[in-house]
């Protein structure tokens, strides 16, 4: 009997995948919060400046992580739906045809599918939560790699010959 495919099971796989390349999961110490104010970046000394570099870089590393784990899960989800639907389609169109019913238009085709396949819609639901998650971690990751691109060109413009501020 072959065993029947799961979204779940896709990911399953690629994690385990991603746990052969035996490169260690990045981890960030998440529960410190160190008192840097933004604000204050032109103001920071190099000892201030490095601790912000270190803060954006390892928060960027990390969300760039959690990002690619969204969107896989989001991926997986939506081929699994996709799949579902093309099946539950074909079956409600044989099955109408069969019965010399008019074919659906493609939105009836949809809202039967959903109304008619409790797990198709189930997915749907998943793909947009999914998709919310993953639209608002990636602004979040926009937000740090553009804090740590700030203070590296700040470091880079302090560390420029000829420059000086006084």
């Amino acid at each position: 009997m072959v065993e029947k495919w799961t979204p779940m099971k896709a990911l399953g796989k690629a994690n385990r995948v991603i746990d052969d390349l035996m490169v260690p999961p990045f981890k960030t110490d998440l529960s410190e919060q160190p008192n840097l104010e933004f604000a204050n970046l032109m103001n920071a000394d190099a000892k201030t400046l490095e601790e912000f570099l270190t803060l954006y870089g390892g928060y960027k590393a990390y969300l760039e992580s959690r990002v690619a784990d969204i969107e896989a899960g989001k991926n997986a989800l939506k081929a699994a739906f996709d799949e579902g639907y093309a099946t539950a389609g074909y079956k409600m169109a044989e099955d109408r045809e069969s019965e010399g019913r008019k074919k659906l238009t493609r939105d009836e085709v949809r809202g039967a599918a959903l109304t008619n396949y409790p797990q198709l819609r189930e997915l749907s639901r998943e793909i947009i939560e999914q998709e919310a998650t993953y639209v608002k971690m990636s602004g979040i990751l926009s937000a740090y790699t553009s804090a740590y691109h700030t203070v590296s060109r700040i470091v880079a413009l302090r560390i420029s010959p000829g420059v000086t501020y006084g």
